[in-house]
């Protein structure tokens, strides 16, 4: 049995949902608690007291298009841009709203949902191979964002079947997408022909790690900046019991790069 517990802040205001996915790619997982998001997000709260205040820090559709891509509205926020691709049969908002303070703390994130509904009527979603569809879909959430062009130095944090995605788009678009986060993948991934600046490798401590273990010392031998983390309590789909906390590791680490260059 299958199940994901989220917070769906916009399309149902102060609710807890849960649905039942017909994939194992959306296991059950919480939001982290108000305590642990104000903790996460203190840092960028107090250089905001230095200028006017921004609008509350939100996770949004960026428009009426269908699938809806997800992007961060209001802040303080850094300067990076993060894209969060969902696994399969998964819903993009939940995931990004699990960890939206610790990824403001670095840039903007948006995260797309999938554009293959799992059953009619459904919310939950998995991936074509239309990569190109997937690439649009993102230059364009950026532009709409503000972000120049050429869209460039994107980071991708990919989630199961979104992992595979992450890496086809990061092989395909090299300057554009240069740092990976690839959680939970389906196979092991080869360095080779992946010019990403670094790469970490994730996986939940309750989920199958070897995969993920074995593609970060590959890239490690190859010379390329590379780390395996683990996702502390999560199971598969799951973003594990303090995705805050987590993921402002991974990010830290990621986004730290340009120190270890």
């Amino acid at each position: 049995m299958c199940w994901i517990t989220m917070r769906l802040g916009v399309i149902v205001p102060v609710m807890l949902l849960a649905v039942r996915p017909s994939s194992c790619d959306s296991r059950a997982w919480t939001l982290s608690s108000q305590q642990e998001q104000r903790a996460a997000a203190s840092p960028v709260t107090k250089t905001a007291r230095f200028g006017s205040a921004p609008e509350p820090l939100r996770l949004e559709p960026l428009d009426a298009r269908e699938p809806p891509t997800f992007v961060m509205r209001g802040g303080p926020h850094g300067p990076g841009k993060m894209v969060f691709i969902h696994g399969m049969c998964g819903h993009a908002l939940g995931y990004a709203q699990s960890f939206q303070w610790s990824a403001a703390k670095y840039g903007v994130l948006i995260a797309p949902q999938g554009d293959v509904p799992c059953a009619p009527g459904s919310p939950w979603a998995k991936w074509s191979g239309d990569t190109n569809a997937l690439d649009a879909r993102i230059v364009s959430a950026f532009q709409e964002l503000g972000q120049p062009v050429p869209l460039e130095d994107v980071a991708l944090i990919g989630y199961s079947q979104g992992a595979s995605r992450a890496e086809a788009l990061a092989r395909k678009w090299p300057k554009r997408y240069t740092r990976l986060i690839l959680i939970a993948g389906p196979s092991k991934v080869s360095p080779y022909g992946l010019g990403v600046r670094s790469a970490l490798m994730m996986a939940g401590s309750l989920d199958r790690q070897d995969l993920m273990q074995a593609s970060a010392r590959a890239f490690a031998a190859a010379g390329r900046r590379a780390r395996y983390m683990a996702l502390p309590d999560a199971r598969h789909g799951s973003m594990g019991s303090h995705p805050e906390q987590s993921m402002n590791e991974a990010l830290k680490w990621l986004f730290d790069d340009a120190a270890q260059r």
